[in-house]
C-alpha cells in the first residue's frame, strides 16, 4: 500500500459553506445513546450531531484485530486499530462525550477472524464486514447500550424510514456511500433501537461538519480501504499463516483441458479474471474462474457466459424486515457493487432462495444475498449455493 493511504483528504469549499449553514435538528425527545466510535470522520461526525442536536452521549471503542506492526500508511487504511482508538477518544473528549474501551479481540477472532480463513479454505469469498456488523457492532454492542439504558448509533451511511407502518433500514441519500448491503441481517425488531446520523448527509458534507465542529484529527483522515486484519489486500497470505500451507492444485478449463498448476483455491475468487497466471487455449477467449472445488483442490476456468446462473440460495435467511410483509417480486444483490436486479423469492427449510428474472453473473459462495423492496433492506443471507447453471456449487 503507497503512502497515498496518508494523504489528508481535501475539503471542498461548497462543502464548507454548506456544512456553516447546515442546522442541526434538536432532539424530540433527547435519549441516551451509545455511539459506536471507530475513530473515522464518519462516526465522529455522528457523535457531534447527536450530542448537539441535545442527547447523551457515550462513545464506546472497539479494539478488534491486532494491531499491524508496519508501515503509518497500513495502519491508516484499515480500521478498528490502536491508532483509531486514541482518534475516538480525543473526538469523545472534543464533543464531550463519556468515552469507553473494550478490548474485543477474543470475540472478534471466534466471530470473525476464524470464519474467514476457514470460509477461505473451503473456496469461498467471505465478507468479514458482515459477520463484523451483525455478530460485534450491531450485536454485542447494542447489548452494551441495552445494559446502559441506551440506543446505539453508528456513522453507517443509511436511514430508517416507515415502510408500510413498520421501521424499516434504507438506502441513504449519498448513493456513492450505501452501506445497506452489510446490514442486512439487523433483526427487524432491534431496527427502532438503531440511530444512522449520516442517512440524510453527503460524504463531502460529513467531512467539512467535521471541519466546524472543531475535529481536525478526523476531519480530513483518509477513509478504511481494506479489511481490518487484512491491511495489505493478501488474503491468502493471512489464510496461510492461520492454517499452514494449502494444498496446490490443477487450474483447468470449463471443456476439461488441463491450463496449469496453482497453490492453492484460496487465492482465487469467483468471476476473477486478472492475476490467475494462465491463458486461454481459445483463441480470443478471456478467462474467468467460474468455479472452486476445495475438495479436489480444483479451480476451474472458463469464458464469462459460463458465470451465469438464475437461481441462488443463501442461509441463514435473515429477515430486516417482516418476511410476511414482502413483495412477491423484489429486487436483490449477490454482491456489494451489483447492480439490484429484479426477482422472486421463497424460503426454503430455513434458506432464502431467490429466482432472477435474467441470469446474475460470477456468484460466489460465502458473499451475501440480500433483497430489497426499492430503498429498503428486507433481508438476506450468506449464499451457499449456486443451484443452477454451467457449474452449481453447494456449501
Amino acid at each position: 500500500m503507497s503512502d497515498q493511504s496518508c494523504t489528508p483528504t481535501p475539503i471542498d469549499d461548497d462543502a464548507i459553506a454548506r456544512a456553516a449553514a447546515f442546522v442541526v435538528p434538536p432532539a424530540n425527545p433527547p435519549r441516551r445513546v451509545v455511539v459506536a466510535l471507530s475513530g473515522g470522520v464518519d462516526s465522529s461526525v455522528a457523535a457531534w450531531l447527536l450530542k448537539e442536536a441535545g442527547h447523551e452521549v457515550i462513545g464506546v471503542s472497539l479494539r478488534l484485530a491486532p494491531d499491524d506492526e508496519g508501515s503509518i500508511a497500513v495502519r491508516h487504511g484499515r480500521c478498528c486499530s490502536h491508532d483509531d482508538m486514541t482518534d475516538a477518544r480525543r473526538v469523545a473528549d472534543a464533543v464531550g462525550a463519556d468515552f469507553y474501551a473494550v478490548d474485543a479481540r477474543a470475540r472478534f477472532k471466534d466471530a470473525v477472524f476464524d470464519p474467514f480463513v476457514a470460509a477461505y479454505s473451503r473456496g469461498e469469498t467471505p465478507i468479514p464486514c458482515l459477520a463484523c456488523n451483525h455478530e460485534v457492532k450491531l450485536g454485542d454492542l447494542l447489548g452494551t447500550a441495552r445494559r446502559l439504558g441506551a440506543v446505539l448509533a453508528t456513522g453507517h451511511y443509511v436511514r430508517i424510514v416507515d415502510h408500510g407502518g413498520h421501521p424499516a433500514i434504507a438506502r441513504p441519500l449519498d448513493r456513492q456511500r450505501d452501506q445497506t448491503y452489510w446490514l442486512y441481517g439487523t433483526p427487524a425488531e432491534v431496527v427502532p433501537e438503531l440511530l444512522f446520523p449520516l442517512g440524510d448527509l453527503d460524504k463531502p458534507l460529513v467531512r467539512a461538519l467535521a471541519r466546524r465542529a472543531g475535529l481536525p484529527v478526523v476531519a480530513q483522515k483518509p477513509d478504511s480501504q481494506e479489511i481490518c486484519f487484512v491491511p495489505d489486500g493478501d488474503h491468502a497470505r493471512v489464510v496461510e499463516g492461520a492454517l499452514g500451507p494449502q494444498p496446490a492444485g490443477q487450474l483447468v478449463h470449463i471443456n476439461g483441458k488441463p491450463l496449469g498448476r496453482h497453490k492453492g483455491v484460496h487465492h482465487f475468487t469467483i468471476g476473477q479474471r486478472r492475476g490467475t497466471g494462465v491463458a486461454s487455449p481459445n483463441e480470443g477467449e478471456r478467462l474467468f474462474v467460474v468455479d472452486l472445488d476445495a475438495s479436489t483442490s480444483t479451480v476451474t476456468m472458463g469464458p464469462r457466459e459460463a458465470l451465469a446462473c438464475t437461481v441462488v440460495r443463501a442461509a441463514p435467511m435473515r429477515a430486516a424486515f417482516p418476511t410476511h410483509l414482502w413483495p412477491e417480486r423484489i429486487t436483490a444483490q449477490v454482491r456489494a457493487r451489483h447492480q439490484p436486479q429484479p426477482a422472486r423469492w421463497r424460503l426454503v427449510d430455513g434458506s432464502l432462495e431467490l429466482t432472477f428474472d435474467d441470469p446474475v453473473l460470477g456468484v460466489a459462495l460465502g458473499q451475501a444475498l440480500v433483497a430489497y423492496d426499492g430503498d429498503v433492506v428486507l433481508g438476506g443471507g450468506v449464499i451457499v449455493e449456486r443451484v443452477d447453471g454451467l457449474r452449481p456449487r453447494r456449501h
